[in-house]
């Protein structure tokens, strides 16, 4: 039963917040109080209503690069805990079955197991692997809860810092940066590209 409800009720609240995303995103332009902020930025984390690389802009333009990416930091490793904790108490025992069920899986799975804390911070590092399949991965394989809490906590901070940094940059000089965020974007969406067609192919 649980394993439907978790999904029933996450789909049923992503299309609420879908519907209204533009109010929430004019709301999070807006500079609410801080406790609310935190609130609304790690809903956007549960909740890819869009790029969570434009939240974290948005964050830095309105708070400063350090005070966006403080922001963005404790969200996403907030909805990065959350993620994990579901995955690991309802569909660790699934998981582990379609784990064992393709070899290579399994294989790279006890490779994980061996080196959780390399392994984590890799990922958060690569730009083309999406952070919810992260977050849904360590908790089925699973992965211990503080390994991976330290690990994501540090994998995330050079992309958080940048994408902060870019939004406090568009409020000083919004052409330069401007540029560099498109060309970043283009890069990362290239690389996403890429990566898939590699996947496709093996």
């Amino acid at each position: 039963m649980m394993k439907w409800l978790v999904p029933a009720v996450y789909l049923c609240v992503l299309v609420i917040a879908f519907i209204y995303r533009q109010d929430i995103f004019i709301w999070l332009e807006q500079s609410p109080a801080f406790p609310l902020m935190m609130l609304l930025a790690t809903v956007f984390a549960l909740f890819p209503l869009m790029p969570y690389k434009a939240v974290i802009a948005v964050l830095g333009y309105t708070y400063g690069t350090m005070g966006g990416a403080v922001i963005a930091w404790v969200a996403t490793t907030i909805a990065a805990i959350v993620v994990y904790a579901v995955a690991r108490v309802v569909y660790r025992d699934s998981g582990h079955r379609l784990i064992e069920r393709y070899p290579a899986l399994a294989s790279f799975t006890k490779a994980v197991q061996t080196y959780p804390f390399r392994a984590v911070i890799i990922a958060r590092l690569l730009p083309v692997i999406p952070q919810t399949a992260v977050n849904i991965y360590a908790g089925v394989a699973p992965v211990p809860f503080w390994t991976y809490v330290i690990a994501s906590g540090i994998g995330k901070i050079p992309s958080i810092l940048i994408y902060a940094y870019l939004g406090h940059g568009l409020s000083l000089n919004p052409a330069l940066f401007g540029t560099v965020a498109v060309i970043i974007i283009l890069l990362s969406t290239l690389l996403m590209i890429a990566y898939q067609k590699k996947g496709s192919r093996r």
